[in-house]
């Protein structure tokens, strides 16, 4: 018998877990995954996997009316993973938590059943705020974290010999649009299309001093300070050499951890140099840092490939 139904996704059903789900519990709980970065539960028979399910997600159904879920293909309905909302003694904040069996992991279904989560955490059970934890070894974890809005914040420990990575939202938006502004800062300040004035030497502000430029489009990097590289290109975009340009964003992918981040920017731009106009496209890769609660810059890298 199906128990309660909870969400659907397009590919995904998430249901409530009953007792006739044993033998998946015992499978998932001891799959390799879950063994190296959640721990031994010792569920080794069906009476392990029962208490299990009495004691954790039925338990938490009752008491608070969310927990772990049980993950079905919505055509087959057969279950491969868990994904749900966990309140832990140990921490102050709900969690969301995730695990799939190995056959079903990098086919975006953590991502899918997740991100479907968080809403109905927001939408439907009225939550402000969901956190998560997750062993600091755990990269795929981390990513999947990163891709449904949260960030890392800090250590903690659960228990002596228990560390994790604690990841938050509220830190992670902020932090984000700064990081957006940067960006947007950055292409602009090349910008002298509709007889704007260019303002590369702002780069100066959103830089930290080290800061280094890469021009990497030849396959042999050119790596310029600072100063180094605003000279040149102030005189081009003003005296004439460089005309009706802009660069803007067309798409990008920015991750954040704790004080560092990096930005995967595709780009394109426009101009007309020494007389002949040209488009052109690449790929940049910002690095960012932050420092005394202010983001800044520390490296760009790029590859153009330009269409005259």
């Amino acid at each position: 018998m199906q128990t309660k139904k909870i969400l659907e996704t397009q590919r995904l059903c998430l249901y409530e877990f009953g007792l006739e789900d044993a033998n998946f519990i015992i499978e998932l709980v001891n799959s390799p995954n879950w063994l190296k970065y959640i721990g031994d539960r010792n569920v080794k028979t069906d009476e392990d996997a029962i208490e299990y399910l009495k004691n954790g997600p039925i338990h938490s159904y009752e008491q608070y009316g969310f927990g772990l879920w049980k993950v079905l293909l919505k055509n087959t309905n057969i279950p491969i993973g868990m994904c749900g909302l966990v309140n832990r003694e140990t921490l102050e904040d709900i969690d969301i938590g995730f695990a799939m069996l190995p056959e079903y992991s990098g086919l975006g279904y953590g991502f899918e059943i997740a991100s479907a989560t968080m809403q109905y955490s927001k939408q439907v059970l009225n939550l402000d705020r969901v956190v998560a934890i997750t062993d600091p070894g755990n990269i795929a974890s981390i990513k999947l974290l990163n891709k449904i809005g949260l960030c890392f914040e800090k250590t903690m420990k659960l228990s002596d010999d228990d560390s994790v990575l604690f990841f938050s939202e509220s830190n992670y938006k902020n932090d984000e649009k700064e990081i957006n502004k940067l960006t947007t800062t950055f292409f602009e300040v090349f910008t002298n299309a509709n007889r704007r004035t260019p303002r590369v030497k702002d780069i100066e502000k959103i830089f930290i001093p080290e800061g280094i430029l890469i021009s990497n489009t030849q396959g042999k990097p050119e790596i310029f300070k600072l100063n180094e590289f605003i000279t040149p290109r102030e005189k081009m975009l003003n005296d004439g050499t460089l005309i009706d340009f802009e660069e803007y964003e067309i798409s990008s992918t920015t991750e954040i951890y704790g004080n560092v981040a990096q930005r995967f920017s595709f780009y394109q731009k426009s101009g007309v140099l020494n007389g002949v106009d040209f488009v052109g496209r690449g790929m940049k890769t910002i690095q960012f840092i932050k420092m005394n609660d202010e983001w800044k810059m520390s490296s760009v890298a790029w590859s153009d490939d330009v269409e005259e």
